[in-house]
Formats: C-alpha cells, structure tokens, sequence
C-alpha cells in the first residue's frame, strides 16, 4: 500500500503548470502507480476535482482542477491536491 500523502507530493511536483486533456492526466498517473485506478470528474458547489481511486493508495486523492475550452477542447490545469478518506 502506498501513501498518498507521498504520492501526492509526486503528482503536485510533476503537474505543476501544465494543462491536461484527460487522456494525458490518466497517462501520467498510470506511470506513476504502474496498477489500475478510476479517475472521475466531479463539479460541487462551483469546484471541479478528479477523484483519484486506487487500491494501493492507503486515501483517495483530490485533484482541483480549474476548466479550460479551447477550439472545442477541455484541458484542466491542477490548482491543488489533497487525500481524502476512502
């Protein structure tokens, strides 16, 4: 089992001003957990965030995530990372 607060850490120092498609993000956490994971969108009270699940992280993950469309596509660039209870 992993901690997340360490692998938070990690994810912070590598997305760190850059804007992603989804298909980008999920590749950059796929190479940092080398084992399956959901990645979900959520929109709460005018906040987006992925919820990062996997069985090896002892906490879920919260990725903060201000929306950007350009020509008709959606990238996301990370504002911040917290754990979360599982």
């Amino acid at each position: 089992m992993k901690n997340a607060k360490d692998f938070t850490e990690t994810l912070s120092l590598l997305t760190e001003d850059f804007e992603y498609t989804v298909p980008e993000l999920e590749e950059d956490i796929s190479d940092l957990l080398r084992t399956e994971f959901e990645l979900t969108l959520f929109d709460e009270d005018s906040k987006k965030y992925f919820l990062l699940k996997s069985d090896i992280l002892d906490k879920d993950i919260k990725l903060f995530v201000n929306e950007i469309k350009e020509d008709g596509d959606y990238f996301y660039l990370i504002n911040s990372i917290e754990t979360s209870q599982k």
